[in-house]
């Protein structure tokens, strides 16, 4: 005998919630695209289809058919990148009420799955797409270039964007953290910075070298980790950091979960923070204030990125005007992680 298939198999199509319906493939599909063109009667009576059936739409081949996406992809390097879930989360909260999804992908800080992920983003034919903190090489460059979609790098500051560039200087922020401890006594100063992506990672170079020097201090004091920054990598790598440079009294890190690991370390080895070793960091997401002590930190305005992010999309969308570049400030935070000398 014969088995009976499942309904809810997802193998059922267009033409099989048609059928049920008693209307059109067309009417279906438009019930899908331009849901607001269909009278609510027949529109309910096609969502009660698709739920019986369990039909899932085809939304590459519906872009592929569709001159109007209406699916922004975005690319980074990691979900733990930081800032990835608030920029995220406002970046959703523009777009959605538009009648516009957001997929991500992620490739690991492996650069040799980029050429794939950036052709697997654009075989969706999105209506735009978003590189957070992601670096391209010339090669995806002039890929993305000839797809003709909007196009917006988000995280540090860009001088030649692909397409628009919303981000903030890393290189001020560090020069932000160091000048101000530097003032409250601050001399045996270190830098740990894991793997971000190659721009951001010159910003904060340049933005700490700049700013020893200018104070007459050593930069040398420099550990380069190819690790994620992450709670574990700051947690594993202070112990050498404190074996390589015992005189230190200032730790900054390149982001939040990368201080906090280190906060930690310290606690793990009865090290007083901070008045055996102050700790700072960039970013101030959420672990900055739950940790103890509370970070000191050079606030990344990842929100606000994700907003006008969303923002600038709609605009391109509709064929407006849109400002190629916009810096955002970024602010000190000063708090129990760092005291007066």
């Amino acid at each position: 005998m014969k088995a009976k298939q499942r309904r809810n198999s997802g193998k059922s199509t267009l033409a099989d919630v048609a059928k049920l319906t008693g209307v059109s493939t067309m009417t279906v599909s438009r019930v899908l695209r331009e849901p607001e063109k269909v009278s609510p009667q027949v529109r309910e009576k096609i969502e009660a289809a698709i739920s019986e059936l369990g039909y899932v739409p085809n939304l590459a081949a519906s872009n592929l058919a569709s001159s109007t996406s209406r699916l922004i992809t975005t690319v980074v390097p990691s979900i733990n990148t930081p800032g990835c879930a608030q920029f995220s989360e406002a970046l959703h909260n523009v777009l959605k009420p538009k009648g516009y999804n957001v997929i991500m992908a992620e490739d690991h800080y492996t650069a040799a799955d980029e050429s794939r992920l950036i052709e697997m983003m654009l075989s969706y034919n999105p209506a735009a797409m978003v590189m957070y903190d992601f670096d391209c090489s010339e090669e995806n460059n002039n890929l993305l270039l000839k797809s003709t979609i909007p196009v917006v790098q988000v995280g540090g500051t860009i001088s030649a964007p692909i397409g628009m560039n919303i981000g903030s200087n890393y290189g001020l922020a560090v020069k932000q953290l160091i000048n101000a401890l530097a003032l409250k006594g601050y001399h045996n100063i270190a830098l740990l910075c894991a793997a971000h992506e190659h721009h951001i990672v010159q910003q904060i170079l340049s933005g700490w070298h700049s700013s020893m020097l200018s104070l007459n201090h050593s930069p040398h004091r420099v550990v380069s980790s190819s690790l994620p920054p992450t709670l574990q990598t700051g947690q594993r790598l202070l112990p050498d950091i404190l074996l390589t440079w015992p005189e230190l009294d200032l730790l900054i890190c390149t982001s939040d979960q990368l201080a906090s690991g280190a906060l930690l370390a310290c606690h793990d080895k009865g090290i007083s923070v901070p008045a055996q070793l102050a700790i700072a960091a960039l970013g101030d997401g959420d672990s900055a204030q739950l940790c103890s002590p509370t970070l000191t930190t050079v606030a990344i305005p990842y929100r606000q990125m994700g907003t006008l992010t969303g923002k600038h999309i709609l605009a391109a969308l509709e064929g407006d005007e849109v400002q190629e570049s916009v810096t955002l400030p970024t602010q000190l935070i000063m708090r129990g992680s760092t005291a007066v000398h």
